[in-house]
């Protein structure tokens, strides 16, 4: 069953899997870059969000996101 993401389950697994804290400030709107969440870490986060959601998400568009915010509008279209 595909479940709706939320920011809350991409800063879950962004902090499981890349070691970003999750009471990192502005978290939600602060780039990759900022986070100092690298492309390695990002397809991890991709893959785990993939598996836990039960979505498939366009590696190329995933890639474009800027922050959590974008990547979490991005899987719900």
């Amino acid at each position: 069953m595909i479940q709706q993401c939320t920011m809350e389950t991409v800063i879950d697994v962004l902090q499981e899997k890349v070691g970003v804290p999750s009471d990192t400030p502005n978290i939600e709107t602060a780039t990759w870059e900022e986070l100092g969440v690298e492309s390695l870490g990002l397809v991890e986060t991709f893959a785990s969000l993939e598996h836990l959601l039960g979505v498939e998400i366009p590696d190329k568009q995933a890639m474009r996101t800027k922050n959590i915010q974008e990547l979490v509008a991005l899987i719900n279209t």
